[in-house]
């Protein structure tokens, strides 16, 4: 594998690529109040969601844990599992090409860099985009305390077909029409995501509907 020198991290290196282009849509949409919502959700107690800010404790973590993020769309299947201590990264990808691992050291900055950008994904980026654009809005609700994967955490449904007809018309404004999102996210009590279980459609410009599903998790170790 090329050895890259001057690497940045690739978390922030692929959110600065996204975001670039969404970072109006996105704060359009946060912040947002349901007041009329349809049969289903309503916009009670809808908290705050984020799913990149695991970027940020691969980067720098302060526990161990394992990560694994599964990505499948009509073009194929994306698997990664990390083993993270704040001292290394222990990788294995598999996708259409095959199964790559890479083993990455604190100690080297070139090195985590390197790790880091091999778990980076702009589909992952725009995922976590278009989900900070519901911040706010009665496409979220809110379903209680649990435990889940050794973490303390708040369950959040995420249903935008059931939001009210203000938030439907705000998130088809922004990702198109027909677009959506539904799953279900566990937000840590340190604020970050600790698993996601999410499909999603968005607008094509032949009128189609590209469909995905999201697995992303950490597990405590």
């Amino acid at each position: 594998m090329e050895r890259i020198t001057r690497s940045r991290s690739g978390w922030t290196f692929a959110a600065v690529c996204f975001l670039l282009v969404a970072f109006s849509g996105c704060n359009s949409g946060s912040g947002m109040k349901g007041s009329d919502a349809q049969t289903g959700e309503s916009s009670a107690d809808t908290g705050h969601i984020d799913a990149l800010c695991i970027g940020d404790l691969i980067n720098k973590p302060t526990e161990a844990f394992h990560y694994f993020y599964k990505y499948t769309d009509a073009s194929g299947a994306v698997d990664d599992e990390a083993d993270v201590t704040p001292q290394e990264l222990n990788i294995t990808k598999k996708d259409k090409f095959g199964t790559q691992s890479f083993h990455a050291v604190r100690s080297n900055k070139d090195s985590w860099d390197h790790g880091l950008l091999f778990l980076a994904h702009l589909n992952f980026t725009g995922m976590s985009a278009r989900l900070d654009s519901l911040n706010g809005t009665s496409a979220i609700g809110s379903q209680g305390p649990e435990t889940v994967n050794g973490y303390s955490v708040m369950r959040y449904s995420i249903d935008t077909t059931r939001a009210n007809s203000s938030d439907r018309g705000t998130f088809e404004m922004l990702w198109g029409k027909g677009s959506f999102d539904k799953g279900t996210i566990w937000m840590g009590t340190d604020g970050c995501m600790v698993k996601l279980a999410l499909d999603e459609g968005l607008h094509q410009t032949d009128g189609g509907i590209a469909k995905s599903h999201y697995e992303i998790a950490r597990v405590k170790k």
